[in-house]
This record gives C-alpha cells, sequence and structure tokens, in this order.
C-alpha cells in the first residue's frame, strides 16, 4: 500500500526544495495524487525503490572499424565481468561526443536514471572530458567504474593526455593525406579518359 505525504514533508525526507517536488512531479519522476482540494500529495517510499535500482551499463569502444575484433574481445570481457549488464558499444573516435551510445548514456543519466557505468579503460569512455562524464552519472546516484585501475604519476598522465593528442591528430592528418591522394588520382583519371 502507497503512503502519500505532504509536500512538506516529502521535502523534508527528499532533502530538496518542494518547487523541485512540483517539477518532479509534473516530468512524472515522482508518483504522487491530488486531494479534493488541490493539494499534492507525494508517494516518498515509491520514488526511493525506483531511484535504489541501478541500470549496469557495461560500455565498449574501438577507435575504427579496423579494430572490431577487440570491440568483439571487449564485449565478451564485460560479459564475463557483469552478466546481468547492458552492453553499449561504439566505434568512434574518444574526441567524438557525439557517439550514439555515449548520447544514450548520457541521455539516460540527465532523464534521471540511475546508473552504473562499467568500462575496462578510462580511455574507452573518453580521451578528454572523463570527469565531466563521471559527474554527470554520479548526479544522479550512479556510479562509473573503471576496471582498470593502474594510478599513475601527474606527469605521467599529461604525458599520455599530449600522446593521444599527437596519435588523434596525426591519424586525421594521415586521414587527409589519404584523401587527397584519392582526390588528385580521381582527377588524374579523369583528366586522362578526356585526353582519350
Amino acid at each position: 500500500m502507497s503512503t502519500y505525504v505532504t509536500t512538506r514533508e516529502a521535502a523534508k525526507r527528499l532533502g530538496c526544495h518542494p518547487e523541485t517536488l512540483r517539477r518532479w512531479a509534473n516530468a512524472g519522476k515522482i508518483p504522487h495524487i491530488r486531494t479534493s482540494s488541490g493539494q499534492r500529495r507525494y508517494d516518498v517510499d515509491a520514488y526511493l525503490r525506483i531511484q535504489t535500482q541501478r541500470i549496469v551499463i557495461s560500455y565498449c569502444r574501438v577507435s575504427s572499424f579496423k579494430q572490431r575484433h577487440d570491440l568483439d574481445r571487449q564485449v565478451q570481457f564485460m560479459r564475463n565481468q557483469y552478466p546481468q549488464a547492458e552492453i553499449i558499444k561504439d566505434i568512434g573516435s574518444g574526441l567524438n561526443f557525439k557517439r550514439k551510445g555515449l548520447k544514450t548514456i548520457l541521455e539516460r543519466a540527465m532523464r534521471g536514471d540511475c546508473i552504473q557505468l562499467v568500462v575496462a579503460h578510462r580511455d574507452r569512455l573518453a580521451r578528454f572530458g572523463y570527469e565531466l562524464i563521471q559527474q554527470v552519472i554520479e548526479h544522479n546516484g550512479g556510479e562509473l567504474v573503471v576496471l582498470d585501475q593502474t594510478s599513475h604519476s601527474p606527469e605521467h598522465e599529461l604525458t599520455k593526455d599530449l600522446l593521444n593528442i599527437l596519435h588523434v591528430f596525426s591519424y586525421r592528418m594521415h586521414g587527409l593525406s589519404n584523401y587527397k591522394k584519392q582526390v588528385n588520382q580521381a582527377l588524374t583519371d579523369t583528366q586522362s579518359k578526356k585526353d582519350i
């Protein structure tokens, strides 16, 4: 049986402002009813039960389609470690925040889902901006779990970040030069066909 309490009592139990409760009720985040006089009553216990149910998500990512086998290994490893977890995988750069899987996770966290996000390595989630993603996940009581907890000195971390930047941009430069070669080859082929 649900127990509905007044706005004041619900705000006190949840540690939030009454206006926040009203917004949550309007958004459907907390069960509520209205009395005959139009006042709201909130089911705080039901809300707390929902909030304590964590969704476990294992996130796997590789940078390119050439690394598809590595992605399969990551997925298998995560299934072995967290068999009950939902697997979300992406193929794309760690600098790209428009990855479909990452966007899905962030949207769910911002919607209010309590997520336990598990990644094998910190850089699988993002090359930069890791702390921001962590803050979004933890905002609703979620948790970000990194399985490889190797700690490094600040100098090592900075060196690693700089190498990541060089690595990403060198691949972009290499990709641009390959694209330029393909364009030049296509132009040469077109020109030679016109000459014939």
